[in-house]
């Protein structure tokens, strides 16, 4: 994972498709946010949340039951997205799913916009012209995807599916001893994200049940290093993956 981490650092150039490589052609299509961008941000996303539940781990030496899941959650789907976006034979089809992956992050950053407090008549003239440029990034997105074939307006309204990028991504990147895993960390950390009591039912045991001198009986959910250390291995392998799939699109095999 360190050379990963070096990868990624920021302390170099970042790492972009090769002239005549695979990825190079790719990116034609929607320079604004191209294929290689949306694959480079998820590995990027996936080994700096994997470094960090590495250092909050062997730093703390704690097994908070919730928090490790989280982080992990984080890595695993910014190492499915790159192992999505990057599996298909078909180039038409790399290039609608970076399209999909842009539309969504774009309807998003709209609404974080249109969510800002604008009190001023500036503010507000500041703020509907962010919304624009949003609107005219998804018109642009839909324009791209007009050229893959699709009908007007169908690209704008792309959506990301997570649960199933998390499912494709597995039954490529894993064997099927392990493909299972980021399943179960993408449901058990969900509810660990959105403060659901079922994750934290999940994890009582017999040996977690106390019984006071009132007779009131509570609980203590816990985990262990070897529940934690299983999804992490699974995000590992994954991230692996993802980079073997990388290296092998952004070089130019030819040169």
């Amino acid at each position: 994972m360190q050379q990963w981490m070096q990868r990624t650092s920021g302390e170099h150039e970042p790492e972009g498709p090769e002239p005549g490589s695979s990825l190079a052609a790719d990116d034609r299509l929607f320079p604004h946010y191209p294929v290689s961008s949306v694959v480079w941000h998820g590995l990027l996303t996936a080994v700096e949340h994997l470094s960090f539940f590495h250092t909050a781990l062997a730093t703390s030496r704690t097994m908070y039951p919730a928090a490790y899941f989280t982080v992990l959650r984080t890595a695993l789907l910014g190492s499915a997205q790159a192992v999505w976006v990057l599996e298909p034979a078909s180039r038409s089809e790399r290039q609608k799913r970076a399209l999909t992956v842009a539309a969504t992050d774009t309807r998003e950053q709209r609404k974080v916009i249109a969510a800002l407090p604008a009190r001023s008549a500036v503010e507000r003239a500041e703020q509907q012209t962010l919304i624009g440029k949003q609107q005219d990034i998804l018109a642009e997105i839909d324009h791209a995807a007009t050229r893959l074939g699709f009908p007007a307006g169908k690209g704008a309204t792309w959506s990301l599916n997570a649960t199933e990028v998390i499912h494709e991504a597995a039954h490529i990147a894993l064997d099927p001893d392990t493909r299972d895993f980021p399943q179960v960390l993408w449901r058990i950390s969900s509810g660990h994200v959105h403060g659901h009591a079922y994750s934290r039912l999940l994890q009582i045991t017999q040996d977690h049940l106390y019984t006071g001198p009132t007779g009131q009986t509570w609980a203590r959910s816990a985990t262990t290093l070897e529940a934690v250390g299983t999804h992490a291995a699974a995000c590992l392998f994954q991230t692996g993956h993802a980079w073997d799939q990388w290296d092998r699109r952004r070089r130019n095999h030819r040169a």
